[in-house]
């Protein structure tokens, strides 16, 4: 689903505009990456749990090549699903 198409889905279901359900959108969205780089999980009821977490550094190699680098440490979404989610999905 893309945004425009999540856009019209929802001003179809609570009667606002597209222009209002946008501007939810974004503002919904810019939350939660704030709350995402200030170290906080973000819990969705009925749906899971966001959190940033650390990857450690670690050495890699090239396939082809064989090369050894150094990949250094990095910032990773994580999405946890809710179990209700889980068990909907393993049923679908």
């Amino acid at each position: 689903m893309t945004q425009k198409e999540l856009i019209n889905e929802v001003a179809n279901r609570t009667g606002m505009t597209k222009v209002q359900t946008e501007q939810l959108l974004n503002t919904t969205s810019e939350l939660l990456v704030q709350a995402l780089l200030d170290g906080k999980s973000i819990l969705m009821q009925n749906f899971g749990t966001l959190e940033v977490k650390q990857k450690n550094e670690r050495l890699s190699v090239h396939p082809k090549t064989g090369v050894r680098t150094l990949t250094p440490p990095k910032l990773q979404v994580n999405f946890k699903p809710n179990p209700n989610l889980k068990e909907e999905l393993k049923n679908a």
